[in-house]
């Protein structure tokens, strides 16, 4: 995990760490250190009625130094992934609640 993914897992927790995360949200958490991606498995599909979604990717774009979410699930008929959620150029504070918002989990205590 490099330093970039750190931050990410530590700013969404307020500081409590992958582990909480994970326990919190019941997520399975996979890193991508090349693209800078931090990708959130859940076991249930969670999210409000109508945009319910299995996995969230949050990337950061050290372009713009913002990052990037994608709520996306897998159609079990078709197996085509369906994007239900995009936002682009979220602020590093405003992460722990844009996420909170999306998925309708608090991620931390």
């Amino acid at each position: 995990m490099n330093n970039t993914n750190t931050t990410t897992i530590q700013q969404l927790t307020r500081g409590q760490g992958a582990q909480a995360l994970s326990r919190l949200t019941g997520a399975q958490i996979v890193f991508d250190d090349s693209r800078n991606v931090i990708r959130l498995a859940f076991s249930k599909m969670v999210g409000k009625a109508g945009a319910k979604f299995k996995t969230l990717e949050i990337q950061y774009n050290s372009a713009t130094d913002l990052y990037d979410l994608h709520a996306f699930k897998l159609n079990s008929k078709t197996f085509a992934i369906e994007t239900k959620k995009q936002l682009e150029g979220c602020y590093c504070d405003q992460l722990q609640e844009v996420v909170e918002n999306i998925t309708g989990l608090y991620l931390s205590f």
